[in-house]
């Protein structure tokens, strides 16, 4: 790991771990864009709408994810650069299983005031049903969802981008290969959509539990370490909320735009989740690529090794 933050070609080190996250995200994009394909073959545009009317849902799971996701890795990352392995082990133990807990809580709450948010979201009588179909499996798959991206993470701080890659195109296609036997074969509708998204964030986390046991030396899954000092947690949370706000503010302004839309009537709701799944392809590119340089960057930092990351971020700002 030393060698190949500290010592190799910084080019190199960078596109080491870019292009598997850049993979990553094309994948999720087909599979976005693939069960936007299978939902309107239907020809039910109510069940589209309801379907996008839970769409902000997914993007505030994703949000809570980037606290412990990415607070972690960058402190993990400056842990790693400052040689202190043990304390990296206790904090991505209190990031996992800390992700658990706050899925858990986060599951608890949405299913109790499911009717409220769906109402808030957008939801109309004429999309409701589906709507609460869609929402009520994401809601109780919520801690797969937000535990998928903390692993993800976390390893790529060793240098394990494709161990990360390999487990969500893998997650990815099981959820392609559902989607249409649920949808069209099983004829479960909104809650076979939301299903088959479970079903894949759940391969996906198995992958990356076997990955980081296997793998990683530094990435502790044991819950006895996980109780952390309040520094240690402020320090996660300083950069994690700053991190997550964009994803934050993506899911209110998803969410006000479907209730504003849901007055004209639900073929405008449907028609603006078609674009808003499109127009997600290039923001998906670029957030790939400044992922890659993360651990790389947090490394130098926490090693004092001001040179390589003053060119690891002009390299960045160059390419970007």
């Amino acid at each position: 790991m030393d060698e190949l933050f500290a010592k190799a070609p910084i080019k190199k080190v960078y596109f080491k771990l870019a292009f598997p996250v850049v993979l990553g995200m094309i994948t999720t994009m087909i599979y976005n864009l693939a069960d936007t394909m299978f939902v309107a073959k239907t020809g039910n545009t109510d069940l589209v709408a309801g379907v996008t009317i839970g769409a902000p849902l997914f993007t505030f799971l994703i949000a809570v994810s980037d606290i412990f996701g990415l607070g972690g890795s960058s402190l993990i990352s400056r842990l790693f650069g400052e040689k202190r392995y043990d304390l990296s082990k206790r904090i991505s133990s209190f990031c996992l299983f800390g992700s658990v807990i706050v899925g858990i809580i986060l599951t608890i709450l949405l299913l109790v005031f499911a009717k409220p948010i769906l109402i808030l979201l957008g939801a109309k009588t004429s999309t409701y049903s589906y709507a609460f179909d869609f929402y009520w499996i994401i809601a109780l798959g919520s801690v797969f969802i937000i535990f998928s991206l903390v692993p993800q993470n976390l390893i790529r701080t060793e240098g394990l981008a494709f161990e990360a890659m390999l487990s969500t195109m893998i997650g990815t296609i099981w959820a392609i290969i559902l989607d249409p036997i649920f949808l069209f074969g099983l004829k479960w509708g909104a809650t076979g959509v939301g299903l088959a998204n479970i079903i894949g964030y759940l391969v996906t986390d198995l992958l990356l539990i076997f990955f980081t046991i296997k793998n990683a030396h530094y990435i502790s899954l044991n819950p006895k370490i996980m109780k952390i000092s309040g520094q240690n947690i402020k320090d996660v949370i300083a950069i994690g909320i700053p991190g997550s706000i964009t994803n934050f503010a993506q899911s209110f302004g998803m969410a006000l735009l479907n209730s504003s839309l849901a007055a004209y009537g639900a073929n405008k709701v449907a028609a603006m989740g078609i674009t808003q799944k499109i127009y997600s392809i290039v923001i998906l590119v670029i957030v790939g690529f400044a992922f890659g340089a993360q651990p790389l960057i947090g490394y130098n930092y926490g090693a004092k090794n001001w040179q390589r990351l003053i060119l690891s971020s002009w390299f960045l700002m160059q390419l970007l």
